[in-house]
């Protein structure tokens, strides 16, 4: 007999045991895991571009430049009022 079916029979456990038992039951895989370091072969997903939590220095200077030369009406960020031709 499947375990889930064990506990949810009322005969077997009472009804303020059968909960934590579920609980247990469903959290067991979690438990069972372990934090391990990757391996030398998982490292390479692990270093890719995507995996990085911020843009590159580039990219973030990028994007701010065409920020600033579609908002060359109001100066950008730290210039003067320009033409919104996003030269420096």
């Amino acid at each position: 007999m499947p375990v889930p079916a064990l506990l949810s029979m009322p005969r077997l456990l009472p009804p303020r045991l059968r909960r934590p038992g579920l609980l247990l039951l469903a959290l067991l895989p979690w438990m069972a895991s372990s934090c391990q370091a990757p391996e030398f072969y998982e490292r390479q997903n692990l270093a890719l571009a995507v995996m990085r939590l911020e843009p590159p220095p580039g990219a973030a200077h990028f994007r701010s430049k065409v920020f600033q030369a579609t908002e060359g009406a109001a100066g950008g960020i730290g210039a003067g009022a320009g033409g919104g031709c996003g030269c420096y």
